[in-house]
């Protein structure tokens, strides 16, 4: 339908390093949960094998967190992208059902929105794609090729870009806010 591909876009690497740490931090407090099972408890045993046979006799607890920790980081982190093809390219909305094909002669212009992280794709039915990768120059070569016409100005977008750290600070953040209220017991009635 669109061709043979091109190219795919990867999640920026400050992103990767983000989902790393809250799968090592979310895998801590697996492992160390695991030592308070009452099950887990009747050996006296806490070395890391136990652990493992542990799981490997009561699966439940890390079916749950390989479905809601592991699958999402590694699509999110290595798979999931935008797919740039000869005729268009695929728009990855988060989930694979949500993706949505858009041919280059739907494409109006772009507009670079930081250096080398960045550009906004604007369709001619008023749809915005941002699309962020570790090297977008890629992304403005294959749109070039397309005879599709861009700004490589700066504006006010690039504030927003700017201040991923922020961003990344509040998530962390929340996240180690939510743990702290967890081990606390304050979740609970």
């Amino acid at each position: 339908m669109l061709g043979k591909r091109l190219y795919k876009t990867s999640m920026l690497n400050v992103f990767r390093l983000v989902i790393a740490a809250l799968v090592i931090f979310f895998f801590n407090n697996f492992y160390l949960e695991t030592f308070t099972y009452e099950n887990f408890q009747l050996n006296r045993r806490f070395r890391i094998l136990d652990v493992i046979d542990y799981h490997y006799h009561y699966p439940a607890e890390f079916i749950t967190f390989f479905c809601l920790i592991i699958i999402p980081a590694v699509y999110y982190g290595f798979i999931r992208g935008v797919r740039f093809y000869e005729k268009g390219f695929i728009f990855n909305r988060g989930l694979p059902f949500l993706n949505k094909a858009i041919p280059y002669s739907d494409i109006k212009t772009y507009k670079l929105l930081h250096p080398k992280k960045a550009i906004s794709i604007h369709a001619n039915n008023g749809d915005i794609f941002v699309i962020a990768d570790n090297s977008v120059e890629r992304v403005i070569a294959i749109l070039d090729q397309q005879n599709i016409h861009g700004d490589l100005a700066q504006d006010n977008y690039v504030r927003l870009f700017g201040n991923y750290k922020k961003f990344l600070m509040m998530v962390v953040g929340f996240t180690v806010f939510i743990f702290i209220f967890k081990k606390l017991g304050l979740f609970h009635p």
